[in-house]
């Protein structure tokens, strides 16, 4: 056999082993997505960066003002808003979501208290899916992969 045939078997069988070891689907490492919580409370939005960040990128915003330009900036593939108690900035966030974030799914947080009834439409109409505080963390990541799948 030709030396040139049998380094060509040996290195075939070599990464015929290496296959076999290490597939292509569990050694690539999988580029995480992108979720950017928005959250006015800075314990609740490091309890979530906790718990969802061996599964997504997570990006905190806690400031209204910068909110909008996060969104723009980072263009998440996912945002979980924590919506405000007070009614005016629950508007103010649902205006820079149906500008901004359009075309990326929304999953909202809120308080069980009912707002007026527009407000509570815009919610619904707005976020894919809606939690109320508290949430269980585990029903949100789900919730997270079920609509990144989408």
């Amino acid at each position: 056999m030709p030396l040139a045939d049998h380094e060509s078997r040996i290195a075939g069988n070599a990464v015929s082993s290496l296959q076999e070891k290490c597939p292509v689907v569990s050694c690539t490492s999988a580029v995480k997505k992108r979720v950017l919580v928005f959250s006015p409370d800075a314990d609740l939005a490091r309890f979530l960066l906790m718990n969802l960040e061996e599964k997504f990128q997570i990006v905190r915003e806690h400031r209204l003002d910068l909110f909008e330009h996060t969104i723009q900036s980072l263009l998440p593939d996912l945002v979980l808003v924590d919506l405000f108690t007070f009614p005016n900035d629950i508007i103010k966030q649902l205006d820079i979501i149906r500008r901004r974030a359009m075309a990326i799914p929304v999953i909202a947080l809120r308080a069980y208290m009912t707002l007026t009834p527009e407000i509570d439409k815009s919610i619904n109409d707005l976020a894919d899916n809606t939690f109320y505080k508290p949430a269980d963390v585990e029903l949100i990541s789900q919730a997270i992969e079920d609509l990144l799948k989408k």
